[in-house]
């Protein structure tokens, strides 16, 4: 028979607290780069089900998908530093800024870097 002590309870708190936490990362970090669920779910290997799952606080993530995005952040320039109240604290390098948040704009971008091209004008409708 499984007694439940108040130590128990705190513990099982404090847990659903830290997965808050780590989703309220997620989807920030997500937002950030501009990354869909299922793309984040393409790069970690997970479906956007799951990842929609995690970020809701739902589910507790395995430790290689806590590693797996965890090295994402830190790839793309993204860190967090867990602060005494229970919050954090996010820093985003330059470089992440300064990218195309929209798939088509970066998939455009990306072309247009394959081809060398460097700067792209654009035309009016009326004008040929």
């Amino acid at each position: 028979m499984y007694v439940e002590t108040g130590l128990s309870r705190d513990l099982v708190e404090l847990m659903r607290l830290e997965r808050l936490a780590f989703a309220a990362k997620l989807r920030l970090s997500r937002a950030v780069l501009g990354w869909s669920q299922s793309e984040l779910g393409f790069r970690i290997g997970l479906s956007q089900r799951a990842v929609h799952k995690i970020e809701q606080g739902d589910t507790e993530p395995r430790r290689s998908t806590v590693r797996a995005i965890e090295e994402i952040w830190r790839d793309e320039g993204i860190e967090f530093e867990d602060l005494n109240d229970g919050g954090f604290r996010v820093t985003v390098r330059s470089p992440v800024l300064d990218r195309p948040a929209t798939l088509k704009a970066r998939r455009a971008r990306k072309t247009r870097v394959e081809l060398g091209i460097t700067a792209v004008a654009h035309r009016s409708a009326g004008r040929a």
